[in-house]
């Protein structure tokens, strides 16, 4: 079969728009994960690979010295000066490890690495001011750790500027399984939703939205006998698509279900979660040091949820 020639003008346009793009993918903001050597966080590698790769900007892998807490005993300094040292010993080598992993499963994608001297809390935070997302690998918050010492999770997350994903569950690579979305219906989702219609769509995967409202907490402000719950029912559900639409305009192949139901969030979520890839939640501005967190749906989901959970901590997308 002939194949149709090109003037040079066309080839070098050609070339050009290439070059181009090769140029942008290069200097797009990476995503970013951390790793300490453990297999998990080598296997967070691999998958936030799969993800750069897919989004099509390059990876950055991060090491740093592990987050101790804030206590300012000597039991506690002491400990800080031995990970000192052990990361001054093995940072080389956890990145080494992921970056080979990295390389195996995707050669050609651009793949930078860091060994901070920082915490890992500082070098983190500081990571997300330039990241399109931060990748831990994450087993589940213990309660005691989130009320008495804190882990690398959450520290990062109460500073972070981009979106963060809890990794879990086993998976090296994005599939085409759902990707499952948290909204209240007030707007106010730190760009959750906006985030989720992205990745569904780099991901080709369909996006299930889920609103739930609980009637318990509207009844109580409201006598029973008085409400009109099927005005109620149809207005959530008015906001809902009022929400959707603005997104789903920008992403129109992305195939949308919307999900309504009649209790906590949290709950709802985890009803549907063992059928996604992943879960999005945004988490709002205010509180105290770590009160945005603990005590939240982003938490409930830390704590219990067996795929990747994302938290949009403040207006963000991809992209």
């Amino acid at each position: 079969m002939e194949h149709p020639t090109r003037s040079p003008d066309e080839a070098g346009s050609s070339a050009d728009v290439a070059m181009a793009a090769a140029v942008t993918s290069e200097t797009a903001a990476p995503v970013v994960v951390g790793v300490d050597g453990s297999a998990g966080a080598t296997d967070a590698a691999r998958w936030a690979a799969a993800l750069a790769d897919r989004l099509q900007v390059p990876l950055h892998i991060i090491t740093a010295t592990p987050y101790l807490g804030h206590a300012p005993s000597e039991l506690a300094m002491a400990a800080r000066v031995a990970a000192m040292a052990d990361h001054h010993e093995w940072a080389e080598r956890y990145l080494e490890a992921a970056q080979a992993a990295v390389h195996a499963d995707r050669p050609n994608l651009a793949v930078t690495t860091e060994s901070s001297t920082s915490s890992a809390e500082d070098a983190l935070a500081t990571a997300t001011r330039s990241a399109q997302l931060l990748v831990l690998g994450c087993d589940e918050v213990s309660a005691v750790g989130a009320l008495l010492l804190g882990s690398t999770t959450l520290a990062t997350l109460d500073r972070a500027q981009c979106p963060v994903v809890a990794w879990r569950g086993g998976s090296v690579a994005p599939s085409h399984r759902p990707i499952l979305v948290g909204v209240d219906g007030s707007g106010r989702d730190g760009g959750a939703l906006g985030l989720a219609f992205e990745l569904a769509d780099r991901l080709d995967a369909p996006l299930w939205v889920v609103h739930s409202w609980a009637l318990k907490g509207f009844a109580d402000k409201h006598r029973p006998s008085v409400v009109d719950w099927d005005a109620n029912t149809k207005g959530q559900w008015r906001r809902l698509n009022e929400l959707i639409e603005p997104c789903h305009q920008r992403h129109a192949r992305v195939n949308v279900t919307r999900i309504g139901e009649s209790a906590k969030a949290s709950h709802a979520l985890h009803i549907h979660a063992k059928f996604a890839q992943l879960v999005v939640v945004g988490r709002r501005h205010g509180g105290f040091h770590g009160q945005r967190i603990i005590g939240s749906t982003s938490l409930n989901l830390l704590h219990h949820c067996s795929v990747p959970v994302v938290v949009c901590p403040f207006e963000s997308e991809v992209g």
